[in-house]
């Protein structure tokens, strides 16, 4: 940009079916999801002028993709531990990437198809919900471990989580069932029940003062 006049710049061969993107809680990368290939792509914001790079490349290289009933949202990654957490397109996995360098760390199995992948905000967990037909489950994974410590069943056709600015608790939209469940994130009780019909997005307004969503 030159004094007050925007200038749009183009990023081409970026992979194939870019679907969706994020910005990470820094505001410093840019990283979009491949629908058309195993893998992600990232652009450094503070050095556009490096241009795309490739990053988790054929992380499930040889294996068959299942059919995608809905596609996951990187606007629910997560950052924690050092480590990002992203949804694998087609697989019952959870990728682990290196926060440094954006190699490929782990891959954790869940449930189903993960749609959300979000940290509470002290990173200590990592909240998890599934595309249909397993989308009546949230699994909650340590993150120190890398293990799931709880498989959580707030009602049928769970949407979306958000967490409270202080991640003392959870609230889930269950569609289907026509409630929001709350959950206190350190006992994983559930600790109210609210009717609500056809529950869709949850937003807090602590969200107005965050990078990266």
């Amino acid at each position: 940009m030159h004094g007050d006049t925007p200038e749009v710049t183009r990023f081409t061969a970026i992979g194939e079916e870019p679907y969706d993107a994020l910005i990470d809680p820094s505001g410093r990368y840019y990283i979009a999801g491949l629908f058309g290939e195993d893998g992600l792509t990232l652009l450094d914001l503070w050095h556009p002028e490096q241009g795309v790079k490739r990053i988790l490349p054929n992380y499930g290289h040889g294996e068959e993709r299942l059919q995608v009933y809905k596609m996951p949202h990187l606007e629910g990654w997560a950052l924690a531990d050092d480590a990002a957490w992203l949804p694998a397109v087609g697989r019952h996995e959870v990728l682990v990437a290196d926060a440094d360098d954006w190699s490929l760390i782990d891959r954790i199995p869940v449930h189903g198809q993960p749609v959300f992948v979000m940290t509470r905000p002290d990173e200590r967990q990592v909240w998890v919900n599934f595309a249909h037909p397993d989308n009546d489950v949230v699994q909650v994974i340590d993150t120190e471990r890398r293990e799931i410590v709880a498989s959580l069943e707030p009602g049928e056709a769970v949407l979306h989580m958000e967490f409270t600015p202080r991640g003392e608790q959870v609230w889930i939209s269950a569609r289907d069932s026509d409630r929001v469940v709350v959950y206190d994130t350190r006992t994983l009780e559930e600790v109210a029940r609210l009717p609500a019909e056809s529950p869709s997005g949850i937003f807090f307004t602590d969200r107005a003062h965050r990078i990266g969503l």
